[in-house]
């Protein structure tokens, strides 16, 4: 390993000397880290591995640097790695969310949470807004400004950087497919015909778009490993904000009750509220959808490491009824016990008590006090 590397941070180039980093007596945050290359990794495992205090080093970046195939160390055991998106509703309105947490094990108190008195038109607004720190207060138009040169940048950037592509002219068309089928079922064969491409660069491309952040995929939940559920993974855009912005579509034409688009993307708006609070979440659950054989589905699955699950549908509707509680019905009634609570998120304000454990409640309360 050279002496001397050379650290890239902001998009500015700067030598330092790696062994000074063992001299500091305090945390190291490198920003960009991605952009140092594997000696600035190299130098940070060796460190590391001398004295076994925690929080020596802060190693951020806008890609999953450590996954990256061109480096040759992943500072596997060594390193926490924290997923950081963009904001979620609690952090804009200056609460901390505990939602995920008791629907697995306070589900009693849902009933009971005050959440936020908010109209279809305003909810659609931070829909579309999304959570991006640059356009909390900026106006429509430079928001879709800023949208398209963010997509370039980290295309030309980030994608061929931590890659062995050199163009990736294709991906902000994948990516737009990707939004047009928000909360969709990730069908390889149908995306790359759509893409007219093939399915192995299908594959590796959204491979590519995750390692970015730009979209997620929740995996099919089964409750055992030898059963026959669908098991094709969804894809969404991680920020709905982008997610409208790619598709040039407002609060207007989102909130319409005839867009095709309305459902999905409010399904795609909580599901990565949900996957943001995960980040603090004291059970850490895991989250997926499922669909079995016969039709039935539910749109989110939440399940601990003790086996405890809840569900949750969302509904592009101001009102609820028991029919659409059916699939988390014959959830509950397969799982008995370990079946904590089912939820069916909607754009009314009230809460309705649906059946045993089973509650329609307001989006907001995703982000209630």
């Amino acid at each position: 390993m050279p002496r001397a590397s050379v650290l890239r941070a902001n998009g500015k180039r700067f030598p330092c000397q790696w062994q000074a980093f063992s001299v500091l007596g305090h945390s190291v945050a490198i920003d960009e880290v991605q952009r140092a290359g594997n000696d600035v990794v190299l130098a940070v495992k060796s460190l590391v591995d001398r004295r076994q205090d925690r929080g020596q080093f802060i190693l951020a970046g806008s890609t999953r640097f450590l996954s990256v195939p061109r480096l040759s160390e992943s500072l596997a055991g060594r390193a926490e790695v924290l997923d950081l998106w963009t904001l979620s509703q609690g952090e804009l309105c200056g609460v901390r969310e505990s939602f995920l947490d008791t629907l697995i094990s306070r589900p009693d108190q849902l009933p009971l949470q005050r959440c936020e008195q908010i109209g279809r038109d305003q909810l659609f607004a931070r829909v579309v807004r999304g959570g991006y720190p640059e356009l909390v207060d900026a106006p429509p138009a430079s928001a879709a400004r800023w949208y398209r040169s963010y997509v370039r940048t980290v295309v030309e950037r980030d994608v061929i950087e931590a890659s062995a592509i050199t163009q990736a002219e294709e991906l902000p068309t994948l990516l737009r497919l990707i939004a047009a089928n928000s909360s969709g079922e990730l069908v390889k064969t149908r995306l790359a015909g759509d893409a007219r491409m093939g399915a192995d660069r299908v594959d590796r491309y959204v491979g590519l778009l995750e390692l970015v952040g730009l979209v997620v995929r929740i995996r099919a939940w089964t409750p055992s490993m030898t059963s026959r559920e669908k098991r094709h993974s969804k894809v969404v855009i991680t920020d709905t904000g982008l997610a409208c912005g790619l598709l040039g579509r407002n609060v207007e034409g989102l909130g319409s009750p005839m867009s095709p688009l309305t459902g999905p993307m409010l399904e795609s708006f909580v599901a990565m509220e949900l996957i943001k609070q995960r980040g603090w979440s004291e059970h850490q659950p895991t989250i997926r959808h499922w669909r079995d054989r016969n039709g039935a589905e539910v749109d989110l699955i939440v399940e601990d490491d003790s086996g405890r699950i809840a569900g949750i549908e969302v509904k592009a509707s101001s009102t609820v009824s028991t029919t659409d509680v059916r699939h988390l019905r014959r959830l509950r009634d397969k799982l008995g016990d370990r079946f904590t609570a089912g939820v069916v998120l909607h754009l009314g304000e009230r809460v309705v008590p649906l059946g045993e454990r089973l509650w329609g409640l307001p989006v907001s309360a995703c982000w209630a006090d």
